[in-house]
């Protein structure tokens, strides 16, 4: 099983960041590989709503569904794949931080299939790179948005 984690600090307060970064819709407006998410079901935010997502990973096109299994605003989201070429559970933490917030991301899992284990080596640091250039546009993103 494969680890990969990034933080970065944003001068934003926690609850407008978490309202972002918690919401899955926006994901393709700060996450580079995102495409495409979508709700599976109606409703509020919950522990148990399910989505889809696809993104670009390894120069190929992959779709997994999803399951939130943790949610608590303004502070902690976690979601576990349910259906797709991995198994994961990745999660975003927004914590306080002097002027602003603490953003962390991160995932726990890898590829399934017969060559997982070297799929999953392969794409990790890389993953783990795109992570935290996704968390510096998230920054620019959040820090230049004029809305309270």
């Amino acid at each position: 099983m494969a680890h990969g984690e990034a933080s970065i600090h944003i001068d934003r307060p926690p609850d407008e960041v978490f309202g972002f970064v918690g919401d899955a819709a926006n994901n393709p407006l700060w996450r580079k590989n995102v495409q495409r998410t979508e709700w599976l079901d109606d409703g509020p935010m919950r522990v148990g709503r399910r989505g889809r997502q696809t993104a670009r990973v390894l120069g190929r096109a992959w779709t997994v569904e999803a399951e939130v299994v943790e949610w608590e605003p303004p502070r902690a989201v976690a979601w576990k794949a349910v259906q797709g070429p991995v198994t994961v559970r990745s999660w975003l933490r927004v914590e306080s931080d002097g002027t602003g917030s603490l953003v962390s991301g991160g995932a726990d899992g890898g590829f399934k299939g017969p060559i997982s284990a070297l799929m999953t080596r392969l794409a990790v640091p890389t993953m783990i790179k795109q992570a935290q250039v996704d968390l510096q546009t998230l920054r620019a993103r959040l820090e230049s948005d004029t809305q309270t």
